[in-house]
């Protein structure tokens, strides 16, 4: 997931939140209204992957779905303790944030795949004092396709030349298998390195790995 996307599914869960508050009837008496309250925040939560853990790694509270999930990618493990992959993990995170006295960035989480899923780990701190707070999700992997490449913001003819690129086809490579001529082929180039922020054949084919989220591949070389 993206950086983008994970602020938008944060805006999504307050959105969520607000809307069922503003549901409560104002003539509620106050202690209904926060019982009420109470309710909706934890059927939120629970349909999170969520772990609140100490600064040790000792879990204080775990969801439904984040035990349902660190039991599907960690077999097997302590329920009051993460798991020794995602425990080295955290506490490299906690290090960094004492060292540099900032927030790991939540758009580097922990990946973990298997069959043709991912698990990604994000670390939230300064939840409730020393403990922190662990987000969960699961995602179908990407694939390096033409489809793919076109949610990175490219047009599918220019999604079809930087796959080709990808294969290590030459302009004229591409233009034979696209019907088209070499100067159109150049001309998709120049608009695919002015969106992805590049200069270089090179360039494009990782940038557009790394925001797939592709961290290996059956991809050749690709000269510049």
């Amino acid at each position: 997931m993206s950086c983008d996307r994970f602020k938008k599914c944060q805006g999504c869960v307050l959105n969520l939140v607000r809307q069922h508050l503003r549901q409560i009837d104002e003539n509620t008496p106050t202690f209904n209204k926060e019982q009420q309250i109470l309710t909706q925040l934890k059927q939120v939560f629970e349909l999170l992957g969520a772990i609140i853990v100490t600064q040790e790694g000792q879990v204080q509270f775990m969801t439904q779905r984040g035990e349902q999930l660190l039991s599907q990618y960690f077999s097997p493990y302590a329920p009051d303790s993460l798991p020794e992959p995602l425990q080295n993990w955290f506490k490299h995170q906690i290090s960094l944030l004492t060292s540099q006295g900032k927030v790991p960035s939540p758009c580097l989480p922990l990946h973990i795949e298997q069959a043709g899923k991912q698990l990604l780990v994000r670390l939230i701190c300064d939840l409730i004092g020393e403990q922190y707070f662990l987000l969960l999700e699961e995602q179908e992997l990407q694939s390096f396709s033409i489809s793919s490449l076109e949610l990175l913001g490219l047009t599918k003819r220019e999604a079809e030349v930087l796959f080709w690129v990808a294969k290590d086809k030459s302009n004229a490579g591409i233009a034979r298998v696209l019907g088209c001529c070499k100067g159109t082929v150049r001309k998709h180039l120049e608009h695919i390195y002015r969106k992805l922020g590049v200069q270089t054949r090179t360039a494009a084919v990782m940038v557009a790995l790394e925001k797939l989220g592709l961290l290996k591949g059956e991809f050749v070389a690709v000269s510049s």
